[in-house]
């Protein structure tokens, strides 16, 4: 096997298989896109990135893989109520679309509850830097930007920061959407 990505104690850790001996690496240290880059030119290796986020890309809102949680447990209200990234609790809680979402107050699941649809983040909260590249890449609740009337969610600060900056990212990402939607389906 050319490359491996597994969870370890709650990291997430890549092998890389080259020339006979195996090449490690802790994702907390080295991004996950150079890993999938040094994988690719040593070894012609295709990598789905949602086997090493740990999450499940047929569906297409991110949840946390352990418990189901939408937003991997955030308050999906919050962020246009509060303008934060907000945990919720799993005392409050709803289902839609097969997730499981977790609410900050009963305030939030209700106007959750009345229209869901408006709380949603866009494509499902991956990060749109990735899609307009043309891949899934789920994005962090804690790194977001509102605009106009939908929720972003992104990797990290710098695709939020390059997002902001240039308004073509959002458009190339609703074209490449559709795509990167059906190519998450395994």
């Amino acid at each position: 096997m050319p490359a491996r990505f597994y969870r370890q104690k709650g990291v997430l850790k890549a092998e890389i298989a080259q020339a006979g001996r195996s090449v490690g690496f802790a994702l907390r240290a080295v991004s996950f896109l150079v890993i999938m880059v040094y994988a690719i030119l040593l070894n012609g290796v295709s990598i789905a990135p949602a086997q090493a986020q740990g999450i499940r890309l047929s569906d297409e809102i991110i949840a946390d893989p352990v418990t189901g949680a939408a937003l991997l447990g955030f308050d999906p209200v919050a962020y246009f109520i509060d303008n934060r990234a907000t945990p919720g609790n799993h005392s409050r809680q709803a289902t839609f679309a097969g997730k499981v979402w977790y609410f900050a107050s009963n305030a939030n699941k209700t106007a959750f509850e009345i229209n869901p649809a408006i709380y949603l983040p866009a494509f499902g909260g991956h990060d749109p830097v990735a899609i307009a590249a043309g891949f899934a890449l789920s994005g962090s609740p804690e790194f977001f930007a509102i605009t106009g009337d939908r929720v972003f969610l992104f990797r990290h600060a710098e695709s939020r920061d390059a997002f902001l900056r240039d308004p073509r990212i959002s458009l190339t990402a609703e074209s490449h959407w559709p795509q990167v939607k059906r190519d998450m389906v395994p």
